[in-house]
């Protein structure tokens, strides 16, 4: 299945790229910034208008349960979705992180096989992407085994494709919810990446043009989808 191959292959990309430019943190944030905004327009330009087009306002809980969530998922996952991984030299991974990892990933995938396009399955890979790179880099500082290591790597891979086959069965009647509660986790996701302070609240030139590329690029690829 050609969604579930995407997903594990940005884990895997992002674990070589982490491999490869461990030291290097502009490729990640670049990234990270740039998926946050692709995320924020996806979610404002395609989910909102198709989960709003049942009339029924009371999806608006599911997105603002989808926001909720990915609070309580971030207090165990000390903020690995938006880059902040801090860990010590311990020889066990902490559960939390985790278990929240976990969470968030499985939730990201259910409604990728009910979209109208790939656009939200691309914004999980791109996100997908930075997280592992600062997730991998991270886990490979600590004092365990390498198979270890990669063991925990691919745990976490088959986290989007078990979502993806739990929203394509069990959750199959109600993808139009599940889009809704991705769609909160997004803007939760997004917010945070793509307004949490600079240093000195300084006006960045650098990130304000990321996100700028980041809408252009999702406008670009949802209405050519459309037209």
């Amino acid at each position: 299945m050609f969604e579930i191959l995407i997903l594990f292959l940005s884990v895997g990309l992002g674990s070589l790229l982490g491999q490869l430019f461990v030291k290097n943190k502009s490729l990640s944030k670049f990234l990270l910034i740039f998926s946050g905004a692709f995320f924020l327009a996806t979610a404002v330009l395609e989910i909102f208008p198709t989960v709003y087009e049942v009339h029924d306002h009371s999806i608006g809980l599911y997105v603002l349960g989808g926001l909720f969530f990915q609070m309580i998922v971030e207090s165990l996952s000390k903020g690995a979705e938006h880059g902040h991984v801090h860990l010590n030299h311990n020889k066990t991974f902490p559960i939390s992180i985790f278990i929240g990892l976990f969470l968030h990933s499985f939730f990201e995938g259910m409604p990728i096989m009910h979209q109208h396009s790939h656009n939200l399955l691309w914004a999980i890979f791109i996100h997908n992407i930075p997280v592992a790179m600062v997730l991998y880099g991270a886990v490979s500082q600590m004092k365990i085994k390498k198979i270890y290591q990669l063991l925990f790597m691919f745990v976490f891979a088959l986290a989007g494709p078990l979502g993806v086959v739990f929203g394509e069965t069990v959750l199959a009647d109600y993808h139009v919810e599940a889009s809704a509660f991705v769609a909160g986790i997004f803007i939760h996701i997004a917010t945070v990446i793509l307004f949490e302070s600079t240093d000195s609240h300084k006006f960045k030139t650098q990130k304000v043009l990321t996100v700028l590329l980041g809408f252009v690029v999702a406008y670009l690829t949802i209405s050519g989808h459309q037209h």
